[in-house]
């Protein structure tokens, strides 16, 4: 059995691995992976190619924001910082710290996670590092015991983030919420509009 765990273990890394790798000079793909240390320490790291950093550091900076590989780091976690979010349980947003960029033509911001609790119900996870490049899209997996591992794909159309629920170890996407506020309106509405009715037609009779 410890065999066959390794093995699909192996297959699983393998696989993303490949899946990264074949992205990783594409400026509308980037990767989210969230796990966990031999120490203890809960890590996130967001990979894509260099020139979607260096796409989106101009668009928000301009031309010639930076001099130096220092400054052109600063300025990513700058985005980082205040494009990304991390909500556990609808209340509890996580913060990050000692956060690093490695530069290459895949390059990747990897920082520790903090304050995650122990019970995990709801996740709410939103990237807008590279919003403004035309068709991105982010794939996010949680490589935590306990969470299912499973792919989750943020784009312009669910507005870079997600949502998901962790129900009998499996990840459960809430459905749409119907539009019930209007709903709740309607019996007034069909009132209004029957009383109006009445009116005009009352008035009617009384100038024939």
């Amino acid at each position: 059995m410890l065999c066959k765990n390794t093995a699909l273990k192996i297959i699983f890394f393998s696989l993303l691995w490949l899946n990264t790798t074949a992205f990783a000079h594409s400026p509308d793909f980037s990767s989210i992976i969230i796990s966990k240390t031999e120490n203890g320490q809960i890590v996130l790291q967001l990979n894509s190619s260099l020139t979607a950093f260096q796409q989106e550091v101009n668009y928000a900076n301009g031309e010639g924001a930076y001099k130096s590989p220092e400054e052109f780091q600063n300025l990513v976690l700058d985005l980082f910082n205040s494009r990304f979010s991390f909500i556990i349980n609808e209340k509890d947003t996580l913060h990050f710290k000692n956060s690093k960029v490695f530069l290459g033509h895949e390059t990747k911001i990897v920082t520790e996670i903090v304050g995650l609790p122990e019970e995990v119900k709801v996740i709410q996870l939103k990237n807008e590092m590279f919003k403004d490049i035309h068709g991105n899209q982010s794939v996010a997996i949680f490589l935590l015991d306990g969470f299912p591992k499973e792919k989750f794909t943020l784009h312009p159309d669910n507005q870079h983030e997600i949502n998901i629920i962790l129900e009998d170890g499996k990840w459960v996407v809430p459905t749409a919420k119907s539009n019930q506020a209007p709903l709740k309106y309607l019996p007034y509405l069909i009132t209004l509009i029957i009383g109006g009715l009445l009116l005009l037609i009352s008035r009617k009779r009384k100038f024939q």
